[in-house]
């Protein structure tokens, strides 16, 4: 009720005057976009020094949603940090308190009197460059990191970007939302922004933290900035560094541990051609990185029975073991910062400026996270575009761009609008398609004019058997007729296991190649039963036991339990397995003998000398195929190969290397070859965002794959 004095009689009033998390946060929320607009204001504190102390939750984060923030931190830091404190009568500066703690002194004509002598403004507005003649002003953040070097006059950078990307780069304060279609020039401008705010406006190294959404484009980013290793990271390298300082000695582990783990806590029958754990792994990641509630999940799915009940033990069996797995790093991070107000407040301090890669494949968990390291001052420079989500089925959400104000009040906005990647035909093309997108924002989208309109798109219709050595024909021309340079040509496919036919084919043809294709592609469930039922098919007159287990497992036939029973020999022959079954009666006898019949289609088709014949016999006619869709229709996204995906990559393979006699050991050998930095890439679509060559194979653009199945 204290009279206002008159320099501030006409100033916006806001009124702190109630605990209530929704009251404090919109009082929070209006302060801060006075705050980044540096608009006077008064604020009447009526509330206890003491209200918001020690602000920690024991909440699991699943409770809270992305939008979270505790308010308290952020009215006390809006309402002091650039305004005097006049609660007692006589107006404060604290900032020139806190000066004088590190060495300044009161006195001179400004707020202090640096040690060497100089008087100083001290600013406790958003960071950005300010030049008043004949003043020296020292930001807070660097009173805070124990310096009082002076704020500098810095010119717009202008060298090396387009109009529209320089004005992102020379964004002055507060949050900010640059919208960055296909080609625009994204990671130049997230480069040119992060050098500018280092080596331009002098902002202290350990105030910033850049957030790359993988391994590849976090290197990428350090390259192109020489930043530090702490500087530029990923979301889960944060998160593990977060996890780490709050729990020191920590192991991460990978999914194998994952699965022996779930093994002793989940209580459920293994079934035939089913991955029982992959749901739960599944479930896990729906809770731990999309903010699941753990109960909602195992409603919302018929796979994961006591999932609510398991989700906590598995956790605690993690930690006791002093272990964690990849999804709890970023989770049990937000955890820790939740209950520990110290730890919080370190690493809010350490990222005081982020700057956030692809911020629309952020699920809600990274979110959180975010926002809680980069709360109270919120000064996130985000750089996305809503029509680029690729990790829906993780929950990312367009919504985190379209509503960036909400996340992040007083934020500006910044738009690119050419891609300079694509000539006009195919950004014409891209355009169309995006304005189907339900939920996006308005954006131009146009096309360098100096790129040539040349018909530089293709697109073949071919039959799918031979798909990848149509591939490896075009490559093979491409490098060894035109001359062209491997490195410059990449293959990209939706799935993984797609990516085994060309790699096979590529080393074939003795062109190297780039990748993550290995061994192991060859040994998942639905691939293991195939190399037993063609082993099975050219000899059939020795047939391994082991095989015969796992040819009689999948496709299911509901005999396991009798084939481990029944007295198979380490090596047998088709009529003996036959005579093994006159034991047997009824439907056992009925399935038993349809067993012994397929093993005699299969080596029928084996006759052919053809790789590809026995693999479609096998998967058509045995029924191989229809097992691996039923392993999929248990699977609730497509973040991996699909079993069906890998019955259709062999296939495809047969096709460039027909002969059965070698096949097997030809694929492996493949696969073995290693990978070298200057070969054709062969990769995901999603592992290769945002990158560029001369040449590109899109590999297997179908119905069923784009989008994917079991994305649908």
């Amino acid at each position: 009720g204290a009279e206002i004095p008159a320099p501030w009689a006409s100033a916006p009033v806001v009124e702190v005057s109630s605990t209530d998390p929704a009251e404090a946060s919109a009082a929070a929320d209006r302060l801060h976009e006075l705050w980044v607009a540096r608009t006077p204001v008064v604020v009447r504190w009526e509330i206890g020094d003491d209200a918001f102390s020690n602000e920690v939750s024991d909440s699991a984060p699943w409770q809270l949603d992305e939008s979270f923030l505790f308010p308290g931190e952020r009215l006390r830091f809006l309402a002091f940090s650039n305004n005097y404190d006049a609660r007692t009568g006589e107006p404060r500066w604290w900032w020139s308190h806190k000066a004088e703690v590190r060495g300044a002194s009161q006195g001179g004509s400004a707020d202090v009197v640096l040690p060497e002598g100089t008087s100083a403004w001290i600013d406790g507005g958003p960071r950005q460059p300010l030049h008043i003649p004949g003043a020296t002003v020292v930001h807070g953040e660097t009173v805070d990191s124990g310096g009082f070097t002076p704020v500098r006059r810095v010119e717009a950078v202008t060298e090396g970007l387009a109009v529209d990307q320089a004005e992102a780069v020379n964004h002055q304060a507060g949050a900010a939302r640059i919208i960055a279609p296909a080609g625009s020039g994204k990671t130049r401008t997230l480069a040119a922004r992060l050098r500018h705010l280092l080596d331009d406006r002098g902002v202290e190294p350990q105030h910033v933290v850049a957030v790359a959404y993988n391994a590849r484009a976090a290197d990428e980013l350090r390259e192109r900035v020489r930043a530090e290793r702490s500087v530029v990271r990923t979301i889960h390298s944060l998160g593990w560094a977060i996890l780490g300082e709050a729990m020191p000695g920590l192991d991460l582990i990978d999914e194998r541990e994952v699965r022996s783990i779930l093994t002793r806590l989940v209580s459920i029958p293994r079934r035939a051609n089913t991955d029982v754990l992959g749901p739960y792994i599944e479930a896990l990641d729906r809770v731990r990185s999309g903010l699941g509630d753990p109960e909602a999940v195992e409603a919302e799915r018929d796979d994961v029975p006591g999932f609510a009940a398991v989700f906590e033990r598995y956790r605690s069996r993690l930690y006791r073991a002093g272990r964690v797995d990849h999804g709890e790093q970023v989770y049990g991070a937000i955890e820790a910062l939740l209950r520990d107000d110290g730890l919080r407040a370190r690493w809010q301090a350490r990222c005081r400026h982020v700057l956030v890669d692809e911020f629309q494949d952020l699920t809600p968990a990274y979110l959180l996270l975010i926002r809680l390291v980069a709360s109270p001052q919120l000064q996130v420079f985000g750089v996305g575009d809503d029509d680029q989500v690729i990790y829906g089925y993780a929950g990312a959400d367009p919504r985190y761009l379209i509503d960036f104000d909400e996340l992040f009040p007083g934020a500006a906005h910044h738009a690119l609008e050419v891609n300079y990647r694509c000539p006009p035909e195919v950004v014409d093309g891209a355009r169309t398609l995006l304005a189907y997108n339900r939920h996006r924002i308005d954006k131009v989208i146009r096309a360098d004019r100096d790129q040539v309109d040349a018909q530089s798109l293709e697109v073949r219709s071919i039959e799918g058997a031979t798909l990848a050595a149509a591939a490896t024909d075009q490559i093979r021309r491409w490098v060894h007729d035109d001359g062209v340079d491997p490195s410059s040509i990449a293959v990209l496919t939706r799935v993984n296991s797609s990516l085994i036919p060309v790699k096979a084919g590529l080393v074939d043809a003795g062109i190297p190649t780039s990748d993550l294709v290995s061994p192991e592609a060859l040994r998942r469930t639905t691939l293991r039963a195939l190399w037993a039922w063609m082993r099975i098919a050219r000899n059939p007159e020795r047939v391994e036991r082991s095989d015969a287990l796992e040819a009689i497992r999948r496709p299911s036939r509901g005999l396991n339990t009798v084939a481990r029973e029944i007295g198979i020999s380490r090596v047998t022959s088709v009529d003996e397995l036959r005579d093994l079954g006159l034991s047997l009666d009824g439907k056992q006898a009925t399935r038993w003998d349809g067993f012994c019949a397929d093993i005699k289609v299969a080596a029928s088709a084996a006759k052919s000398g053809d790789a590809g014949h026995l693999v479609r016999v096998i998967a058509n006619d045995v029924g191989l195929a229809k097992s691996a869709r039923t392993l999929d229709a248990g699977r609730g996204n497509a973040s991996r190969s699909g079993h069906f995906d890998d019955l259709v990559a062999v296939e495809r393979a047969a096709a460039i290397h027909p002969d059965l006699e070698d096949f097997t050991s030809w694929l492996e050998a493949a696969m073995a070859t290693p990978s070298v930095g200057d070969g054709v890439t062969l990769s995901s679509v999603h592992r290769v965002k945002g990158m560029e060559w001369d040449r590109v194979v899109v590999l297997g653009a179908d119905r069923g794959a784009w989008p994917h199945d079991l994305a649908v």
